[in-house]
């Protein structure tokens, strides 16, 4: 049953009120035409709860901009959206043309701190939500009396004389709802043994981020990442208004691992707006938050993945490394969605 405007209609009676169900959700193409985005392709979604967001085909098929009945839910970086050929490698040079956006993937086969290592200079989060998708599929149909929207799309990071790894991306949502689940299959095409990281960052922004938010999490138990946390006050729920100087501070949260669904959101408690990530910790055992309460560089990252961010050479290091043999996949599935009203905050806080 699709639920809209406060009804629910099956598949026959709501296809007698529109020619072409795009009137009240779907998928629309488009291409970008200004700056450093020129000639970027743009998948614009609605699902027709009041729930919009912008797959980047050309960029790992991650989500930019998104937002509930007008309301923002990503922040987005002041470099605006760049195309893959302005992707500066090495050291920080991500940083230069990185987006934010509602998910931005890091991976594959480096995530967190930089380095080199060997003949090879790994740059903070990797190469592949930079890289375009080889294939992409935009599919709406009925299933039953659910209108189902999907976006496929394959992604490469290959290197000769070394990595062959491919990411399958499935995005889905329905009509009528205000979340969208993420299914990736990550497979070594290679005949060798990979190295493999991969952290979502999922970026969430103002109006949800505000000195009257609060992270709620799964969590068991919460430690500092980096200096800056240590050193801190340790407030990882808590945040505050934009503060010149700021300088980030990381989180790792303990979530449960015998619980087949963990949970993190952040909740603007004056407004009743919010939003959250679902997924399965034996998927992805780690959980960063990123807290960065700067001025316009005013974020709250939460970010599960296969490892922390420390990257490559530490994860070696410290024997953290997760490989990928020939021919071996992993699969990921999770879910970020709108915390749209006090009702919805409640059920979310007591499935945490």
């Amino acid at each position: 049953m699709v639920k809209l405007f406060g009804k629910e209609f099956e598949m026959d009676e709501l296809r007698q009120y529109v020619g072409s169900m795009n009137q009240l959700a779907g998928a629309r193409v488009f291409e970008y035409k200004n700056g450093r985005a020129d000639g970027i392709k743009g998948i614009d979604v609605k699902t027709g709860s009041g729930f919009r967001f912008t797959v980047l085909p050309d960029r790992g098929m991650d989500i930019a901009d998104a937002e509930y009945c007008g309301k923002s839910l990503a922040w987005m970086c002041k470099n605006n959206l760049a195309a893959p050929q302005y992707f500066e490698n090495g050291g920080l040079g991500f940083l230069r043309s990185f987006n934010g956006g509602l998910i931005t993937t890091c991976g594959l086969t480096q995530a967190g701190d930089p380095g080199v290592e060997g003949d090879e200079v790994l740059g903070i989060h990797g190469r592949i939500s930079h890289l375009p998708a080889e294939i992409i599929n935009v599919e709406e149909n009925w299933c039953g009396d659910d209108y189902v929207i999907k976006l496929s799309g394959k992604i490469r990071e290959s290197r000769l004389y070394a990595e062959n790894l491919v990411l399958k991306r499935e995005i889905i949502c329905k009509m009528g709802e205000s979340k969208v689940l993420i299914n990736d299959l990550i497979e070594n095409e290679g005949y060798n043994e990979s190295p493999f990281m991969i952290l979502y960052h999922i970026n969430f922004g103002f109006p949800i981020v505000s000195k009257e938010t609060r992270l709620y999490s799964s969590a068991i138990k919460v430690e500092p990442f980096n200096r800056d946390a240590r050193e801190g006050d340790g407030e990882y729920s808590l945040f505050d208004r934009p503060t010149k100087g700021y300088q980030w501070q990381g989180f790792m949260h303990i979530m449960p691992q015998d619980r087949e669904k963990v949970y993190a959101g952040l909740v603007n408690e004056s407004i009743d707006f919010g939003g959250y990530v679902a997924y399965s910790p034996e998927q992805m055992p780690c959980f960063n938050e990123w807290k960065m309460m700067g001025q316009q560089d005013y974020v709250v990252g939460l970010e599960p993945g296969i490892n922390i961010p420390e990257g490559r050479i530490e994860a070696r290091r410290n024997g953290r490394l997760t490989t990928l043999k020939p021919g071996e996949r992993y699969e990921i599935n999770f879910e970020i969605g709108v915390l749209e009203d006090r009702n919805a905050i409640e059920r979310f806080k007591a499935m945490i």
